[in-house]
């Protein structure tokens, strides 16, 4: 490498020195401020709440279990056995009596009944008894 070629390279080398201060003074001038701004825009989400048309047979065990909640049965919280009372007494009961809880617990996430534990008045645990959602109108 001749005299030449070397002066020429070191020349460079000192463009890119040069270079490399000037940004380096550049990022320490933003980074000294201590204060970076970011703008993000988010999309704004509109959810609609709409009436769900269900319509049940008062045949069917559910329709019959409404028909109790709009008598005024579950104004006062019931057991799943005091229902199972209550239809059989109406000559209502359905062909398995095992089909009244779950019977129930879709009313409950129908938002129809609401379901709360309570301490049994007699020996230990719990159990669930059904209200009428307070939210909730029968039209």
């Amino acid at each position: 490498m001749s005299l030449e070629e070397i002066l020429e390279k070191i020349k460079e080398i000192e463009a890119k020195i040069d270079s490399l201060e000037c940004k380096i003074e550049i990022l320490e001038k933003v980074a000294g401020k201590g204060v970076i701004n970011l703008n993000v825009e988010v999309p704004k989400v509109i959810v609609e709440k709409k009436p769900l048309d269900i319509r049940i047979n008062e045949n069917e065990l559910l329709g019959r279990i409404i028909l109790l909640v709009k008598e005024g049965f579950f104004d006062e919280g019931k057991t799943a056995s005091a229902v199972a009372n209550e239809l059989i007494r109406r000559c209502w009961y359905p062909k398995d009596l095992q089909h009244i809880r779950p019977s129930l617990e879709q009313l409950t996430f129908l938002g129809i009944l609401e379901r709360i534990k309570e301490k049994r008045r007699k020996g230990k645990g719990l159990k669930w008894t059904y209200i009428k959602n307070k939210n909730f109108k029968i039209g």
